[in-house]
């Protein structure tokens, strides 16, 4: 009851919600209660306390949005729930509850996906805040299309010093065909990319980034200030022996290899993981390792690039978080029995440890790619986006509609210099929550919310 007086004390302080801090109280003491019963299969007590919990959010706050209010009682469930999981030792739904309970927290401070700032200047401010190094991302293709593995490169034309031949990932074989040919602007790329691509496969390049980078600039793998160092994490992954078997994603590391040593990366700058036997395999333990060897100490000036091709996925969002449901991931040689890289373990590995200053080129050879780092900017290299450039209508990347900075505030918690300020998130989701869900909520709060 100490710990209910506190949170209702500090309920009184909250004017977000508006409305009877009494009322508050009641429904976050109703929803564990009634949690708690459900835990101890009290069926008639349980009913009983969901009802108390139904009366308690009666009436609705005339200040109060229909939204807010659902979101709210639901932070509450999130919460009992977490809290009764633990302590029945339930790990696993542990876990989930935390992070819908997260989830709901970004809502009700304003975070979510479609609720980023419509004003291109805000939305463009906020993003150099949460992110502020430049990250480019080369895809292979949406998230919703797979990426071809072809089996003789030979079609491409590439020179026979410019890789291995035989096979290898559409992708890279058109990215480095293409850069062999001619100096390209950034949209140029990805249209001789398409040119090479066309009438075989039907995949779309994308490109996204940290930052609404004008299209028409050159395009370089270097930083465009350079004056650090340069590092490279390059990974083919052919599955050998598995029913997932590639053919040409060594092949591929080999390619891009030859391309980046040519463009002011040398031999101690490039770490390998390939299952090729001679480099170390590109496990889920060594590519995070990798990933954080790549950015270990990046600092202005620096310029890293990273390299995947193997298989992606698409599955079942596991926290909410995903507009279309899903979570895009990388697939590493023993996915079967370490799983996969989700799109948040990547960005948290090669995104959010960045500073200001550095420049990080990504590209991604595999299916389901085209999101898989969530950043705020993005240009799908369709027929008629090409059209829009060239037309002079469009010279700038668009938005991502479904970007959600509340959710990168909670996986860039980790990194205290990355974030504006190192307040506490206050409101409803605080001051209702436990010690360990406080400490959950840390980072979200940024200068540019009160």
């Amino acid at each position: 009851m100490d710990e209910v007086e506190q949170n209702y004390q500090g309920a009184c302080e909250i004017e977000s919600l508006g409305g009877d801090p009494m009322q508050l109280k009641d429904m976050a003491l109703a929803a564990s209660e009634a949690t708690a019963a459900e835990f101890l299969k009290d069926g008639d007590g349980a009913d009983d306390k969901r009802q108390a919990f139904s009366d308690a959010c009666e009436p609705v706050p005339e200040e109060v949005s229909e939204s807010l209010w659902r979101r709210t009682q639901d932070l509450y469930w999130a919460s009992a729930r977490w809290a009764c999981a633990e302590q029945q030792g339930e790990d696993a739904q542990a876990q989930r509850e935390k992070r819908a309970f997260n989830r709901h927290a970004r809502f009700i401070h304003g975070f979510g996906v479609g609720r980023a700032p419509q004003d291109r200047e805000a939305f463009s401010a906020r993003a150099a805040e949460v992110m502020p190094a430049t990250v480019i991302m080369f895809s292979g293709c949406q998230d919703s299309q797979t990426s071809a593995d072809v089996q003789n490169t030979a079609s491409f034309g590439l020179p026979s010093d410019a890789g291995p031949g035989g096979a290898g990932g559409a992708c890279t074989n058109s990215m480095i065909k293409a850069l062999l040919q001619d100096n390209y602007t950034w949209v140029e790329l990805l249209k001789a990319m398409r040119g090479i691509l066309d009438g075989q496969y039907t995949q779309i390049p994308m490109l996204s980034s940290s930052r609404s980078m004008d299209l028409t600039s050159p395009f370089s793998i270097q930083n465009p200030e350079p004056s650090g160092r340069y590092r490279a994490l390059l990974i083919g992954i052919n599955y050998v022996g598995t029913s997932s078997e590639l053919s040409g994603c060594v092949n591929d590391v080999d390619t891009m290899k030859r391309y980046i040593e040519d463009n002011g990366y040398g031999d101690g700058d490039i770490k390998l993981l390939c299952d090729d036997g001679e480099n170390d395999d590109p496990t889920k333990e060594n590519i995070e390792a990798g990933m954080r060897w790549l950015v270990e100490g990046a600092s202005s000036g620096d310029s890293l690039f990273f390299h995947y091709s193997g298989h992606g996925a698409s599955v079942k969002d596991d926290d909410g978080d995903e507009a279309d449901g899903k979570d895009e991931a990388l697939c590493p040689l023993d996915y079967d029995s370490a799983g996969l890289l989700r799109d948040d373990d990547v960005f948290k590995l090669l995104v959010a440890p960045l500073q200001a200053g550095v420049s990080l080129i990504c590209v991604l050879d595999c299916c389901h790619s085209g999101t898989i780092l969530d950043l705020p900017f993005m240009f799908k290299a369709d027929d008629d986006s090409l059209a829009a450039v060239e037309e002079g209508s469009v010279s700038e990347m668009q938005q991502n509609p479904d970007f959600d900075f509340g959710k990168v505030l909670q996986v860039i918690k980790d990194h205290p210099a990355l974030c504006a300020a190192a307040a506490v998130v206050g409101g409803i989701a605080y001051h209702f929550a436990s010690d360990e869900q406080r400490s959950s909520l840390m980072g979200l709060a940024s200068s540019w919310f009160g």
